[in-house]
């Protein structure tokens, strides 16, 4: 690859073009002597300003005169990275991606020099690593999907590599699975990032592991269990929490923090949700528990007007929303418990929910999706094709999409605004238990009673990846983020499936550790 070039034209205007150029580059030699006498520490390599030009016009190939030496003598060529302000060239560069980048490199030295700046790096990784499939804007840097804080120290180069990377792993389906042990019956639910899992279970408890050493680190639960012998030591007196890498190699034992409050859950839990203050719960004793996650999930207060099982549950700043067997929606206030509604319409046990600004979606064994204004509580769109009973249905994050799925082994994409069905992939053998969108890839993931979990395009309802009884029963619910799959079900394990794994320089992709919720790590 070689500069561009400007072909010679004849006659007295070309004449005078080519005196002017002449002059031009006379004047631009000695604004190039003048930049390399910069020193090398005036180069940040962040914000591209002070980089340093090492290289005269005639080491280029460039003679006085403007022509290339060794070239055509009828041709002019202009390296015009050399001839712009170090500031531009770094500004034009960074339009390009890393292919490009990579040929640009070789250009020349002071091409290579120039491309080595973090600022293009950075620049280019950000424009071509954060377009999504259905979100408000593009990837924010330190959100913990996959784009790391913004900052001096941070190598845009290797993170843009780990990313091309760890995309051509999802593309090809390796990934690297692991087990956590440690829940004693089937695991209903889970939440995780980059640092945390957290998993309730039909044995009533609640359960969080460190996802970087993949140790339980604490369980809740009623006194009863939390304080059993077999915990976590079985009759043999091994250790109950540990990890299986394959079926014969067992690593990274653990001896959780066990607690038990006042307030607890007498039966299974069913849902769960949390962010960076709260934790909340759903449970087959029909109530929920709300938990201060920065105070070592220490319970703030039970929510209790539900007459049967709470099924699923979803909150935002404002808003609780939970769902339950008695064939309501109840809308709590976050901030203090108290009840604003109940929604009725739905003619079945109604099994999940999801909030998208002020509207709820909500699926039910009356085999119907609906669409809920939370202030007015009226039913606005009801989604209709399915033929048995639904387990799960889910919103894009940009809430333009809804998905659902169930007992007749459909995923159905529906428009939420027009209530159109787009696509309909016929998916599993069996009831498709979990769904959760990507909206940042545009992949959806699919849990069946079938034992298997399938990854489709949300696009083209293409079948992406396809992952046949890594469960040894059920699969009850799978998750995914920029880099892992985690599943739970009938069998009382956790899957990790990491396509992160072996990709170099993988961590540098992670956001800044939003920790454990209190436990002393």
């Amino acid at each position: 690859m070689s500069p561009p070039y400007i072909p010679m034209n004849t006659g007295a205007a070309a004449k005078a073009s080519v005196a002017m150029q002449n002059d031009y580059y006379n004047r631009q030699a000695m604004h190039a002597q003048w930049l390399q006498s910069a020193s090398e520490d005036s180069n940040d390599r962040e914000s591209g300003i002070g980089i340093v030009v090492t290289e005269p016009f005639m080491e280029s190939g460039i003679s006085e005169d403007g022509s290339m030496l060794g070239q055509d003598s009828n041709i002019s060529r202009i390296d015009f990275i050399q001839e712009l302000p170090s500031e531009l060239a770094i500004h034009v560069l960074a339009y390009l991606d890393a292919t490009a980048l990579a040929k640009a490199s070789v250009v020349s030295r002071h091409w290579s020099e120039v491309v080595r700046n973090q600022h293009i790096w950075r620049e280019s990784c950000l424009r071509e690593m954060t377009t999504t499939y259905a979100t408000s804007e593009p990837v924010q840097p330190g959100a913990g999907l996959g784009i790391p804080e913004i900052a001096p120290s941070k190598n845009w180069r290797q993170i843009y590599r780990a990313k091309a990377e760890l995309a051509q792993k999802w593309k090809e389906g390796k990934a690297c699975p692991m087990y956590l042990n440690g829940h004693t019956d089937s695991i209903y639910c889970l939440q995780f990032d980059e640092y945390k899992i957290v998993s309730g279970s039909r044995d009533k408890t609640i359960r969080v592991w460190d996802m970087q050493t993949l140790e339980c680190r604490l369980i809740i639960g009623p006194p009863e269990v939390v304080n059993a012998p077999n915990v976590l030591e079985d009759a043999e007196g091994n250790p109950t929490h540990y990890v299986n890498f394959s079926d014969s190699y067992k690593a990274a034992p653990s001896t959780p923090q066990v607690a038990s409050f006042a307030e607890h859950h007498k039966a299974s839990i069913l849902c769960l949700q949390y962010d960076d203050e709260i934790m909340v719960t759903g449970s087959s004793d029909s109530t929920c528990i709300v938990y201060d996650v920065r105070n070592g999930y220490q319970p703030i207060r039970r929510l209790t007007h539900h007459t049967a099982a709470v099924l699923d549950l979803a909150f935002d700043d404002k808003h609780i929303v939970t769902c339950s067997k008695d064939i309501s929606i109840c809308v709590w206030d976050r901030a203090t418990g108290a009840l604003l509604r109940q929604l009725r319409g739905h003619t079945g046990p109604v099994n999940a929910v999801q909030m998208r600004g002020n509207t709820i979606v909500s699926c039910s064994g009356d085999f119907r999706v609906k669409l809920w204004n939370i202030d007015t509580g009226r039913c606005i769109r009801e989604f209709v094709g399915h033929t048995k009973g639904l387990a799960c249905s889910q919103f894009s994050e940009d809430g333009r999409y809804v998905a659902s799925a169930g007992n007749d082994k459909v995923i159905r994409i529906w428009d939420a605004n027009t209530g159109e069905c787009v696509r309909e992939m016929r998916a599993h053998d069996n009831l498709v238990r979990s769904l959760h969108i990507d909206s940042v890839s545009g992949r959806l993931i699919s849990g069946s009673y079938d034992t298997d979990i399938k990854v489709w395009d949300m696009e083209t309802g293409r079948q992406l990846l396809y992952f046949p009884r890594w469960h040894a029963s059920w699969v009850l619910s799978a998750k995914s983020d920029y880099r892992r799959i985690v599943s739970t079900g009938q069998d009382p394990k956790i899957l990790i499936m990491d396509f992160g794994a072996d990709v170099e320089n993988i961590e540098m992709l992670k956001s800044a550790n939003s920790g454990i919720g209190g436990i002393r790590l």
